[in-house]
């Protein structure tokens, strides 16, 4: 009985001996370049339209860290005038009903922080890929 490699020789040579391949000549690399240029030229042409709808994402991105920012500063600056100021601002609601327990809160808080984690995550890199992938 024969080893498995000679098997394997022997049908490597008659699977050799089965098949003609021919020798491909410089008319065949010629057009592969051809066709890769083409490619790369119609891919070149599709840029601007992904520009022009980047730079749409990046104007609404600007407006809304420009609004962020912005109001941020507007709290910044009233509490630290209150702060050095010495002023207390207690607040009383004439109708319990409206009354909010600190556990509410908190909830809250968290949950709007969360939110805003997330969604500030889907705009880096990591969060782009993961928007590909599942929407």
């Amino acid at each position: 009985m024969k080893s498995n490699p000679e098997n394997e020789a022997i049908l490597e040579r008659s699977l050799r001996k089965q098949v003609n391949v021919r020798q491909l000549d410089d008319s065949f690399d010629a057009a592969v370049w051809a066709r890769i240029e083409a490619e790369e030229s119609r891919s070149m042409a599709q840029a601007p339209v992904r520009a022009a709808t980047s730079s749409k994402v990046g104007r609404w991105l600007f407006i809304l860290n420009a609004v962020g920012i912005a109001s941020v500063a507007v709290f910044l600056c009233v509490f630290l005038f209150q702060w050095l100021a010495g002023v207390q601002v207690d607040a009383t609601f004439a109708n319990s009903s409206f009354r909010v327990s600190d556990q509410t809160v908190t909830i809250w808080a968290s949950g709007i922080a969360g939110a805003a984690l997330l969604a500030g995550f889907f705009y880096t890199p990591w969060g782009g890929r993961l928007r590909d992938e599942f929407f």
